[in-house]
């Protein structure tokens, strides 16, 4: 099985044995298991917005724009290049909202690993979409 990151521009890293640490809300400790390379570009999605009738608030005006609208994607990668892709939540939203299949599509888990330092370093879970 191949699975590449088409995410942050480096590769992700997988742990296991982790530890919830609810004061901070995030996992330490653990062991990596999985580092799941960098594919070398990453995979984007077009958004359009418009201005839309400013609001007026005491004594501003405050612009204001349509919701955002997914228009287009970059391709998903054939699955002659790699099984699973790790992409972004907003990519896979795009995806969605264009009716195509995210099947292959992952996301990083929402709660990191952390190292002593609270940087970042891993993930537990990757999220199937």
């Amino acid at each position: 099985m191949v699975i590449k990151s088409f995410v942050g521009g480096h590769a992700v890293r997988i742990y296991a044995d982790c530890t919830y640490d609810p004061q901070i809300r995030k996992y330490r400790g653990g062991r990596p298991v999985a580092e799941i390379p960098y594919a070398g570009r990453m995979l984007n999605a077009q958004i359009r917005q418009e201005q839309a009738a400013p609001l007026e608030y005491a004594d501003a005006v405050i612009p204001t724009t349509t919701a955002p609208r997914f228009v287009a994607v970059d391709p998903i990668p054939p699955k002659e290049e790699c099984d699973y892709c790790i992409v972004s939540a907003l990519y896979v939203a795009a995806c969605k909202s264009l009716g195509m299949d995210t099947s292959r599509l992952l996301t990083i888990s929402s709660t990191p690993v952390v190292d002593e330092e609270g940087r970042t370093i891993g993930t537990c879970t990757l999220n199937r979409n």
